[in-house]
């Protein structure tokens, strides 16, 4: 889970900023009903949720699998909360990173073995 910053961004902790950071989101089960989150700010420093209630989440009802749909209403809900929280980072665009598809292994070429014909 990823969000990727476009712009300048300030962290709500420390109040540093950052130039368009790539920001990794890790999810932790809390007790019933409840989820922390840990937002790392491109390896250098990091944003701790407490207590994010799943109830109050916003649910894409186009999303059918239930573990899909909670992880974009965790990214949703980052977003929303990191862009609103000061003045630099609601400048900024929030866009859920996917990271680009890995290139295909080409597969090697069989050799061509040529037969010399004798008489």
């Amino acid at each position: 889970m990823a969000v990727q910053v476009t712009g300048l961004f300030q962290s709500t902790t420390t109040g540093l900023i950052y130039q368009s950071p790539l920001l990794t989101l890790v999810p932790h089960l809390a007790y019933a009903g409840m989820i922390k989150m840990d937002v790392y700010i491109a390896d250098n420093g990091a944003i701790g949720y407490e207590n994010i209630d799943k109830s109050t989440l916003t649910y894409d009802p186009t999303i059918t699998d239930p573990y899909s749909q909670l992880i974009d209403a965790l990214d949703t809900f980052v977003i929303d909360n990191l862009k609103d929280a000061n003045e630099i980072n609601s400048q900024a665009t929030f866009e859920k990173y996917n990271p680009p598809a890995p290139e295909p292994t080409p597969t090697p070429e069989e050799p061509v073995v040529e037969e010399v014909g004798g008489e």
